[in-house]
């Protein structure tokens, strides 16, 4: 807040306030209050053959901010109960290819990390189905931090989840490309 409280007296007393001091106070914000964000374009993958369509995907913060968990929310609709299934996302980079591939029960909570090249740079925990659950709305969320050291402009991932139901047939098909992009003033 130190840095918050500089850049206020600044706006309140421009006037006072030497050319020098405000070059000072906005080197400090461009450090501090700069935050790098994650841009994405996502897509339903499912054919007709699939149970459930997503038709929106909306973050909290948005954009998402590095270092700071995102809440992502999915919503669609499912065309039969699911009592069971599985949940695969698979996260793959620029050069090295896939770095994470993870399933697990698509019923219940679970989270995984996310290492390249055996470093940690974020976790997920994935908020599943409340199972059974019925045929009707549906909507995951999906808690997300990475790590706010990742390199902007260079940073960007395709991550594609798939889930399948109680009899193996498609459930969910997702696909998303992200990138990390240099951000605006974060307060």
């Amino acid at each position: 807040t130190g840095a918050l409280d500089e850049v206020a007296q600044v706006f309140l007393f421009s006037s006072f306030v030497s050319f020098s001091s405000v070059m000072r106070v906005l080197s400090v914000c461009g450090v501090v209050c700069l935050g790098k964000t994650i841009s994405f374009t996502w897509k339903d993958c499912g054919d007709s053959s699939t149970h459930g369509h997503v038709t929106g995907v909306t973050t909290k913060p948005d954009p998402p901010v590095l270092g700071t968990t995102t809440a992502i929310t999915g919503t669609g609709a499912l065309d039969e109960g699911v009592s069971s299934g599985t949940y695969n996302v698979d996260v793959s980079v620029p050069v090295l290819g896939k770095v994470v591939s993870h399933s697990a029960s698509i019923c219940g909570d679970s989270s995984f990390d996310i290492k390249v090249l055996g470093v940690n740079v974020g976790t997920v925990s994935i908020h599943g189905l409340a199972c059974p659950a019925a045929a009707g709305a549906l909507s995951l969320e999906i808690d997300a931090l990475l790590n706010d050291n990742l390199p902007a402009g260079i940073g960007q991932a395709t991550i594609a989840m798939t889930a399948t139901d109680q009899s193996n047939g498609k459930l969910v098909c997702l696909n998303v490309d992200a990138k990390i992009e240099n951000g605006d003033i974060v307060v």
